[in-house]
């Protein structure tokens, strides 16, 4: 699965100096390509990433950091092109082996485990484009577009019979 992603970028935990390390990346033309075809947007103009990376005991890790960028999309409302700016922070938790922290009834807990670090590694290439695409609208409107709900006719004075009457009608014939 790791194969399919359209953006790594591994780094070696153990690399990382105690105090932290800081990254920027920047994916090339090809990168933001995938990136927007896994999106599911038109194109990825632009994408900084800044990490932060912090050891964490013998077997973890702290991700944080910033996206900024801008998605090229089409309006929900007119279905036009734009662009349209993203930003993002974020912190992520890494564990060697999360599972073992899932020994608690807490399933709140449970659902908030931290990542798994990987043979020793972790990917901010896949990170980043797990908060790019949760910081893109889903619903994207163009600046200044607005929804125009449409006018409902007016009712005739007078209602139409409904098929009740009719068979009303009906019944009252056959009785006659």
């Amino acid at each position: 699965m790791q194969d399919d992603l359209p953006w790594t970028y591994k780094i070696e935990l153990a690399s990382v100096p105690p105090q932290g390390k800081s990254f920027e990346l920047v994916p090339d033309d090809a990168a933001r390509q995938r990136l927007a075809d896994a999106a599911g947007v038109l194109s990825v103009k632009s994408l900084k990433v800044a990490f932060e990376v912090r050891p964490v005991g013998d077997d973890g890790a702290d991700v944080s950091g910033t996206l900024e960028g801008v998605v090229r999309q089409n309006c929900v409302v007119s279905l036009e092109e734009f662009d349209n700016p993203v930003a993002e922070t974020f912190s992520v938790d890494f564990a060697t082996d999360p599972e073992s922290e899932a020994k608690t009834d807490d399933q709140e807990e449970i659902e908030d485990l931290p990542d798994p670090i990987i043979d020793g590694k972790i990917d901010l290439g896949a990170l980043a484009t797990e908060f790019l695409i949760l910081a893109m609208d889903p619903y994207p409107r163009k600046p200044g577009v607005a929804f125009e709900v449409p006018q409902a006719k007016e009712a005739p004075d007078e209602p139409k019979p409904g098929s009740f009457e009719g068979l009303s009608a009906l019944k009252n014939r056959i009785k006659k």
